[in-house]
C-alpha cells in the first residue's frame, strides 16, 4: 500500500548520500514523497544524529506522525536504522514489522505578569538566571518547597533525556519505560550560606515541579533552554514543569533492545 513519506536530513554528505539512495527506494516501491511536513504524511524518514531528530522535532512541532531515523550521527539513541540498510527498514515499516515507541516531552509553563507561555523538549526543560549572576531559585514539587537553590540552574528530564545533558552532569540513566522525570541540578553550590542538594531526584511524572526566582533571580528574568534551543523571558513570577500530554512515536524495529543499545553507544 502506497504510503506518503517527509524526509528531513542534516546537511552532511553521508545524510545527503543516504537521502538519495532513500528517495530512490521509496519511488521504486510506490511511494510518495511530500516536500512538506502535513496531517498527509503517514511515515517521517530522519536522516542525522539525535540533534537532527531534535530539530525535527522542534521544526514540526512535535508531531504526532511516527518517525523512523537512519543514523548518519554519532551516537543515535533516537535513531533506528543505519544507512546501509536503508532498503530493509522500508520493507519492515511496509511489512509492518515495527513496534512504536511512545515518547511524552518535558512541558514547561512560564507564568509572566501578563501572559503564560508554553514551551516543550523531548529531553529536557534548563533553567537559568542570567549568564551574569547565579541563580536563586526556590524549587518546589506538588507545592511543597524542597530546596532554595543557587548555582548554574535546574534542570528537568525525560527518561530518554537521561542519557543526554543530564548524564553529563552526573544524573542517573532511566529507562524509558519509567514514568518519571528527573531534577539535576547544574553546579550548585555548597557555601555556610547555600546547602544545595548535589544528586538528582527522580519524581512520578504526574508530579509538577515549580521553579520561582528569589534574592538576585527574582527581577524576574529567566533564560530556559529546551532540548538546548535557548529563550529569554522577562517579567516572569514563576515556572511550572511536568510531563506534557503530547506523545511522539519512534518507530523501533521488532529485535529493539535499549538495554543493548545503551551499552553498546554510551556505557
Amino acid at each position: 500500500m502506497s504510503k506518503n513519506f517527509y524526509v528531513f536530513r542534516n546537511n552532511s554528505k553521508h545524510s545527503i548520500y543516504a537521502e538519495t539512495e532513500l528517495l530512490d527506494i521509496l519511488i521504486r516501491k510506490g511511494h510518495k514523497v511530500l516536500n512538506e511536513y502535513s496531517n498527509k504524511v503517514d511515515i517521517i524518514v530522519c536522516i542525522g544524529g539525535d540533534g537532527t531528530f531534535l530539530s525535527l522535532v522542534h521544526k514540526c512541532r512535535f508531531p504526532g506522525t511516527p518517525i523512523i531515523g537512519i543514523n548518519t550521527g554519532n551516537l543515535g539513541f533516537f535513531q533506528e536504522g543505519s544507512p546501509d540498510a536503508i532498503e530493509e527498514a522500508i520493507d519492515a515499516i511496509d511489512q509492518g514489522r515495527y513496534i512504536i515507541q511512545n515518547v511524552k516531552p518535558v512541558e514547561a509553563h512560564i507564568f509572566t505578569k501578563k501572559n503564560i507561555f508554553k514551551r516543550m523538549g523531548v529531553n529536557e526543560v534548563l533553567v537559568r538566571g542570567t549568564f551574569s549572576h547565579i541563580a536563586q531559585f526556590e524549587v518546589s514539587i506538588e507545592n511543597t518547597m524542597i530546596q532554595k537553590f543557587a548555582g548554574d540552574g535546574i534542570l528537568v528530564a525525560t527518561p530518554v533525556g537521561s542519557t543526554a545533558y543530564n548524564y553529563s552532569l552526573g544524573g542517573s540513566l532511566v529507562s524509558p519505560d519509567l514514568d518519571v522525570l528527573q531534577l539535576t541540578p547544574v553546579a550548585p553550590m555548597s557555601t555556610n550560606a547555600y546547602r544545595c542538594f548535589h544528586s538528582s531526584i527522580l519524581l512520578p511524572a504526574k508530579d509538577t515541579v515549580r521553579i520561582t526566582g528569589i534574592g538576585r533571580s527574582s527581577n524576574g528574568t529567566i533564560i530556559l533552554s529546551f532540548d538546548g534551543k535557548t529563550h529569554e523571558f522577562n517579567n516572569v513570577n514563576y515556572v511550572e514543569i511536568s510531563q506534557s500530554e503530547t506523545e511522539i512515536h519512534i518507530i523501533r524495529f521488532e529485535d529493539y533492545d535499549y538495554w543493548q543499545k545503551l551499552s553498546s553507544k554510551l556505557l
